[in-house]
């Protein structure tokens, strides 16, 4: 007779076949006998007009969005194991959810897995956002706040760089072609450095559009990077995972997308004053590297040699210092050209040249007559004072 197990031995064995039979899975059924005692954990049945689950979460597990009751449909995630006091399989639930969210959630789950297992949310394909891009290309509603922000970031942080916008619906049945037609217009236009896609904050429904498949290829198919600026801090969209950058909201895009013009100033600052320091430091070193040749034994016993070549000796001398001089004055006018040309950019020299802002209403710069109506106001803002004025007369 072989040696019996104990309870406990085939408890155990049981166990691990089971857990590692079944990995963790969903299971769909309706709430029954649910209870939450003193201890905080939560024990209930899923049950379907054939079967029943014990089922049991742990307080540590948290349940938002709704409160469970019995007769509900929902949707568990978890893992089959046994409890080894009884001897009975049960399902310890991770995550419980009303039958209608879960399924997106399986939804949303199932489409991350297909679209990482092809690559698309790879960290090595992303790419390096520019240092100084020319021009932002900007998918978003042309109505909504978001473009708004994302407008007054760019335009504070660096004001030459070109703004251009491809409306598109953000929300709805149409949004994610929409979405994913304008990634690829402005990737055909072709004269923009960087995409900011997204929108403002809104709920899980809101943002529906970019978790969308459509959407998420775009963005991973786009020649251009893109940072995906989806206002909404708690989850993380597919675009999110997909795109080169993820911003938490449009201005925080902006914000990534140029540097701040007085931070170029500053550096350009720094660089000029670490030249000067090392043209300083290159001339005390060779000062002191020909004083210690001087006062050298071996100099002291070639003080002929020294006197007879004292003036080729001067004339190294003032030969060193003058290229010193002028590779310092050539960092120095690199310098001013540099800072020159940031003040050539600026808007405002542009606006004291005798040039003209023309704005509608709502803000949008006008660069074409002929999306004008006549009676239209317009605001025109000079290098001094701004004006309001009523179109009268159309020439396109």
């Amino acid at each position: 007779m072989e040696h019996p197990l104990s309870v406990s031995d085939v408890t155990q064995a049981v166990k691990q076949t089971l857990e590692m039979q079944f990995p963790p899975m969903w299971v769909a059924g309706e709430l029954t006998s649910f209870s939450q005692p003193s201890s905080g954990h939560r024990y209930f049945t899923l049950s379907d007009p054939h079967s029943q689950l014990r089922c049991v979460m742990w307080r540590s597990r948290p349940i938002t969005g709704f409160r469970p009751t019995a007769g509900m449909a929902v949707l568990a995630q978890g893992q089959l194991t046994v409890y080894e006091r009884r001897g009975e399989y049960q399902f310890n639930v991770s995550q419980l959810f009303p039958a209608g969210v879960g399924q997106q959630l399986i939804a949303y789950e199932k489409l991350k897995k297909k679209l990482s297992e092809e690559g698309l949310f790879d960290e090595d394909r992303k790419r390096s956002l520019p240092e100084y891009p020319r021009a932002i290309g900007v998918v978003t509603s042309k109505t909504g706040a978001a473009f708004r922000d994302i407008w007054d970031v760019l335009k504070r942080r660096f004001p030459a760089v070109r703004i251009v916008l491809r409306p598109a619906q953000v929300q709805g049945l149409d949004a994610p072609e929409d979405i994913a037609q304008g990634i690829a217009d402005l990737n055909d236009f072709g004269k923009v450095d960087v995409l900011i896609v997204g929108r403002g904050g809104g709920s899980a429904e809101d943002l529906a559009a970019f978790n969308d498949e459509t959407v998420v290829r775009a963005i991973a198919d786009s020649e251009i990077p893109v940072i995906s600026a989806v206002g909404h801090e708690i989850d993380i969209s597919l675009s999110d995972i997909a795109a080169d950058v993820r911003a938490p909201t449009p201005s925080a895009a902006a914000e990534i997308a140029v540097r701040d013009v007085l931070e170029v100033r500053e550096q350009v600052g720094r660089l000029t004053l670490r030249t000067r320091e090392a043209m300083q430091r290159l001339l005390e070193k060779n000062k002191n590297l020909i004083e210690t040749y001087e006062s050298s034994y071996g100099m002291r016993r070639l003080s002929d040699l020294i006197f007879q070549n004292a003036q080729h000796v001067d004339e190294l001398h003032r030969k060193l210092y003058a290229l010193i001089r002028r590779l310092f004055e050539s960092r120095l006018a690199d310098y001013h050209r540099m800072t020159g040309k940031l003040g050539s950019l600026s808007p405002l020299s542009v606006l004291a040249r005798g040039f003209g802002l023309v704005q509608r209403e709502d803000g949008s710069v006008v660069s074409d007559a002929g999306i004008l109506t006549p009676r239209e106001h317009l605001h025109i803002r000079f290098a001094k004072g701004e004006a309001t004025c009523r179109v009268e007369k159309i020439k396109r």
